[in-house]
Parts: C-alpha cells; sequence; structure tokens
C-alpha cells in the first residue's frame, strides 16, 4: 500500500501572502510569445526559441503574482501551490543558477511560474504520489552536458528541473516542454531507463519510420521543430528517439493550443491515432482513471489560464 506523501504545513501569514498576490495577480497576463530579453552575468546569448514556428498565440498565462512581489512573497506563493499537490519546492541545484532578489531576476521567476505551476496543477496528485516525484527545482540558466536546457528530469532526486534561460520563448511551448520533461521522468520510473525501447509503441510506426540518435543531438543546430511532419510522427522532435516521441506526443497532447492540433491530425492519421490512444490508456492506468479520454479532452478545449 502506497503511503501519501506529507504536506507541509503553511502558515496564516503565508496563506494571507498567496491570497494577496493572487488577487493583484487577476489582471495581469503574459503572452504566450514573450518578448526579446538580454541576458547578463554568465547567461550564454539569448538562445533562439525551437517551437517559434508552432507557437499557438490565443494561449494566455495569468501572472502569479503583482510585478513588485519580492522574492520571498514569490517563493511563499510557489510553496503553498506545490504543496497543495504534495511537492516541494527546491530553489538551487548544481545544473543552475539561483534566483536572487532583483528586478531582473523576479521577473524572470514570475514568468516561468506562469507556466509551470498550472502546467502541475494539470494532473491529480495521485500521479505525482504513485512516480514518487516529490521535489519541483525552479532555476536560471541551466546547463547540462554544456548544454543550455529549460528543463530535466532527476528521478535520482525525486525532482523535475525547470528553468528560465532569460530567452525569448514561446511560454505555451515552454509548458509543452513541462510535461514533456515528465514524461522522461514518468518513463524511466516506469521501465527504470530514460531509453527503453517500447516494443508496443515501436509497432505502432508505420515501416518507413526510422529514429535519430536522441534529443541531445538537437541542441546548438538550430533546430526547428515543426507539428506532424509525417503520419505517426506529431513533431519533428519525435523523429530523435521512441523516447522523445512518447514525450512528445504525451507533451502536445497536454498543452493548450498544441493538443487541439493534435485532434485535428488524429482524425486522418491512424497511426498518430493508435500513439494518442496508447497514450490515454497508460494514463488513465497510471493514474486509476483520473486521465481518461474526457481528461485529455480537457486539455485540448482549454485555451487560457
Amino acid at each position: 500500500m502506497r503511503h501519501r506523501l506529507p504536506i507541509a504545513p503553511i502558515n496564516t501569514p503565508a496563506i494571507r501572502i498567496l491570497l494577496r498576490l493572487q488577487a493583484a495577480a487577476a489582471l495581469l497576463f503574459l503572452s504566450a510569445c514573450a518578448a526579446p530579453v538580454t541576458t547578463t552575468g554568465n547567461s550564454s546569448q539569448p538562445e533562439t526559441d525551437s517551437l517559434r514556428a508552432e507557437c499557438p498565440t490565443e494561449v494566455r498565462y495569468a501572472a502569479v503574482a503583482a510585478p513588485q512581489a519580492t522574492l520571498t512573497e514569490l517563493k511563499t506563493l510557489t510553496e503553498a501551490r506545490l504543496a497543495a499537490l504534495h511537492l516541494k519546492a527546491v530553489w538551487t541545484v548544481p545544473e543552475g543558477e539561483t534566483f536572487i532578489d532583483n528586478q531582473a531576476d523576479r521577473l524572470r521567476l514570475q514568468r516561468l511560474l506562469s507556466v509551470v505551476l498550472p502546467a502541475l496543477e494539470r494532473y491529480p496528485a495521485t500521479l505525482f504520489e504513485r512516480m514518487r516525484l516529490q521535489h519541483i527545482a525552479l532555476v536560471k540558466n541551466l546547463t547540462v552536458a554544456g548544454q543550455r536546457r529549460k528543463a530535466m528530469p532527476a528521478p535520482e532526486t525525486d525532482s523535475l528541473v525547470y528553468a528560465d534561460n532569460d530567452e525569448n520563448i514561446c511560454l505555451a511551448g515552454m509548458e509543452l516542454r513541462t510535461h514533456h520533461e515528465f514524461y522522461h521522468f514518468i518513463e524511466h520510473r516506469t521501465f527504470g531507463d530514460f531509453y527503453y525501447r517500447d516494443p508496443a509503441w515501436l509497432s505502432l510506426n508505420p515501416a518507413t519510420i526510422s529514429y535519430g540518435q536522441g534529443g541531445a543531438t538537437a541542441y546548438g543546430t538550430g533546430f526547428v521543430n515543426l507539428g506532424h511532419p509525417a503520419a505517426a510522427m506529431v513533431s519533428r522532435y519525435a523523429y530523435y528517439g521512441p523516447e522523445e516521441d512518447k514525450a512528445e506526443m504525451f507533451g502536445w497532447m497536454m498543452t493548450p493550443g498544441y493538443a487541439q492540433r493534435v485532434l485535428q491530425w488524429v482524425g486522418d492519421d491512424t497511426s498518430l491515432a493508435a500513439k494518442h490512444q496508447f497514450m490515454i490508456r497508460f494514463f488513465q492506468e497510471q493514474s486509476s482513471g483520473a486521465m481518461g479520454s474526457d481528461y485529455f479532452m480537457r486539455q485540448a478545449q482549454a485555451v487560457a489560464q
């Protein structure tokens, strides 16, 4: 029998801060495609977002707090919202830099939180418990093996890591990555391997499909991700490996703006429809029925946060 993860106590001042910041943020919205920004300090030059060509401009993300919110207030708000999901915020990881209390970093953290928090709140908390996910790390300028990354799974610490890299980024694309990396975490928990070659999944591909050498080979190449480039493939990035194919399929199904497109494509593509149904069955089982067909239909119908 699985035990419920403990919920960290939230004191009365924290609740007051949360309510005050959320009320102040109600009238503020961040556009789905962020304006260009300039990097500072140790940051690399702004990267070109690989999902820029696929950014659903109709999707908007509400700011989590008023612009003048302090770093402490933003952290308190975040910790309260994650605690409701039985998750704990982490603010430091070796691969990333810690947000500091200046205006630039507060705005960067706000941008990251505006996407990651509602993305995680789409899930039933029981799925996090089943997958033994305990920590959400939120940092800036994440670098893995010399490559700048926006997110990464870290099952060895029961964590997912999400980063603001000071880029001109499509925010809906960042949500897609939020779900994509969680899927990698789930794959590792389920099969003990990030690169498990699932025979059931591979059997859904037409004979013409050939995978590449892994997602890491796309970095630093000016790669541009496009949707549904061929039968059975939800995106160009899905070609980089079966693990990326599965993570992309799930990420597109979970993200407003992208999920609507998937529903259109599966109507004419029987192979992609089979992968779509594969994901629904898998998550229905993993979530004890909470994430079935109706659940994924709701993601496809959502266009605003």
